[in-house]
Parts: C-alpha cells; structure tokens; sequence
C-alpha cells in the first residue's frame, strides 16, 4: 500500500511523454506504476469519464435509456425509474460521464438535470497529462520526472497483464471473464520461506493489499472474486488490508463476508477504459507505429523514413503529421499495406 497511505510521505512521479498529438503517461508511488493512460493528447470525446456536456435523450426501451451525444457518440442514461419515467424522449438533458466504454458495453452518464437549448460540450477538453494529474489529486503532491521510457514501458505491460509476483513471494493471477475479474491467489514458489501456514497467510494478505493497485492501472471493474488460500482467514485483517490498498477510493467499494470457501467478493465501478480494450485500436496503433519511428530516427539521424500500414491507421496519422511542428514530420512519408512497419532508407 502507497506510504501516504500508511500515514507516511510518499515519494509520487509523474512520466509524461507527448508527440504528434499523441501522449501515454504514468504515474508511481513510491516507484510502483498506479495509473496508466494513452491516446490523444487532447481527446475531444464527450465520452471520457468525468466530462459533462448536453445530450439528447434518443430513445427509452426495457427501463433504459439511451443518449445521443453531439459528437455522434451515444451513452447509457443511469438514473432511478421513477425519474426516467418524468424523461420524454427527445429532451435535452445535462448528464456527466460515469464510466466509459468497454468491450460491447457503451459508456455510462448520470443525469444532473433537464436544461434547454442544443446538445454541446460544458466541459473544457483536457490534456491526458491533466487527467492523469486529476485523477492521482487525492494522493498527494505530485513531483514531476523527466520521461522515463523504462518507466512507462513498464506500466504500459502491468496495464495490459495485471497477473504477477507478489513482493517478498507469491503470485496473484488476475482474469477478466464476461461475469467477473476472477483473481487467484498462489503460494508457488514460497517454499522454505516460513512455515506453510504463514506463508500463505503473507501471501493472501500481500495480495488483497495489492489488488487496488492492479486494478487501477488495468482499469479492470466491477465484481472482483479473490480465492485465497486456505479457508479460515481473519476477515477483519483483509477487509482492512483491500481497502487501505484502494485509499482514497475505498469508499465506492462494496465489500462482502470471505466466504466458507475461502474467497473474498467487492465490487468496484467501472471507470476509465481498461487498457486491454485498446490493444487492437486503430488509434494505438497509430500511436505504437509513431513511437517506432522515433526510436528509428535516434538510430539513424536524417534518414527518410517510411510507415507503412494499413489505410484505416494511415488516415489517423496522416493529420497529425499535418497538424505537428515536430521536426520528424519532415522526413516521414506514409505508404499503405497489410501490416505495419517502419523503413529507413
């Protein structure tokens, strides 16, 4: 769990790196990646999680209701029955971005009231930096570090596979399923450490601690279903131990009784995208394809260089290099193809 959580400073580092309008960062406590994020610099969603704007109530069906936002974007409307049933279709609505989209599910808004006029944005469109630094506000001061590419790799790969060793042995694997995040606590590797028994009792009590940490950097949600080894735990100890690991966001927790079968069960509220989501992204792969153009350019100075790709990643390259006074965007040129890569020539 971070040292300001512990009722001790906390050493906390921003990693920021921008080009070509496109931007990934981290930030750490303590040298351990918390959060994760990549994209536009200056994403104009209306989408994103925390942007309020006003929306059109499109269509109501089954006890949902569905926005259309001005950006031709849509979301699911969360609000009580009986207030959707005060909601005609068709009215404009205040709403703010709860949670964005995953997988097939589209992003969630809550309803801050009826206004009048024409749906549009009402919140500024931040920088990924500010939203970072927004989102890390209730940790503490931030002290800014040079870009890290080490660093950022690293969170970039916790981000994508939250399964790993635990500090001082163990390991917690971590799977996202269409029902749950089913997480599994193992003793492996712990032989000869302390008696069994202990071990595993470190191991369980390592591992609720932790599994904040790896969800927020995952932005994996939801019902979280933790198999813990053995069946008699100290309930009180772990309920302590999960939320002191979540800190300032412990209170949106619901946390339930460890089962007889040795499982302990929270749920936590979707927020952010999780990474994994955008593995296959057009817009991650533009952003992928740019990062190995620069590291080509270092190796080769003045050389020309070429990205070739697919037309659908192209079309998302092509107006940043336009848009960017980054001195690089002089010597690429863009050649569609089948998969993608980078020529210096």
């Amino acid at each position: 769990m971070p040292a300001r959580w512990r009722g001790l400073r906390a050493v906390i580092t921003l990693h920021y790196e921008s080009r070509f309008g496109l931007a990934r960062g981290a930030v750490c406590i303590d040298g351990r990646p918390h959060l994760y994020a990549e994209g536009y610099e200056f994403n104009q969603s209306l989408t994103i999680i925390g942007t309020r704007s006003v929306a059109r109530l499109k269509a109501k069906a089954g006890g949902m209701a569905f926005l259309a936002m001005v950006d031709g974007d849509e979301a699911v409307l969360d609000v009580p029955q009986e207030v959707l049933a005060r909601l005609n279709e068709g009215a404009a609505l205040e709403v703010g971005i709860v949670a964005e989209a995953r997988q097939d599910k589209r992003a969630r808004a809550c309803l801050i009231g009826p206004v009048e006029g024409e749906p549009r944005r009402l919140s500024p469109v931040l920088s990924l930096k500010e939203r970072l630094l927004n989102r890390a506000n209730a940790w503490g001061e931030i002290f800014e570090s040079t870009v890290d590419l080490g660093v950022l790799g690293m969170a970039e790969e916790a981000a994508l596979n939250p399964s790993g060793a635990l500090p001082e042995g163990g390991y917690l694997s971590i799977e996202r399923t269409r029902a749950l995040i089913a997480c599994d606590v193992d003793s492996a590797g712990g032989e000869g450490i302390a008696t069994s028994k202990a071990f595993a009792k470190g191991c369980n009590e390592r591992a609720v601690s932790d599994i904040g940490r790896r969800l927020r950097l995952s932005g994996l949600a939801g019902l979280v279903v933790i198999d813990l080894i053995g069946k008699r735990h100290d309930a009180e100890r772990l309920h302590r131990l999960l939320k002191g690991g979540f800190g300032a966001e412990a209170g949106q927790l619901i946390v339930g009784p460890v089962g007889k079968f040795g499982t302990l069960e929270f749920v936590r509220p979707w927020g952010a995208t999780p990474l994994m989501d955008t593995v296959h992204s057009p817009v991650r792969s533009a952003h992928r394809l740019l990062r190995e153009a620069v590291v080509s350019s270092e190796g080769e100075p003045g050389r020309l260089l070429t990205l070739r790709a697919p037309a659908g990643i192209l079309d998302i390259i092509r107006p940043l290099l336009a848009a960017s006074y980054d001195p690089l965007s002089a010597i690429i040129r863009l050649e569609a193809a089948t998969r993608s890569e980078v020529i210096v020539t």
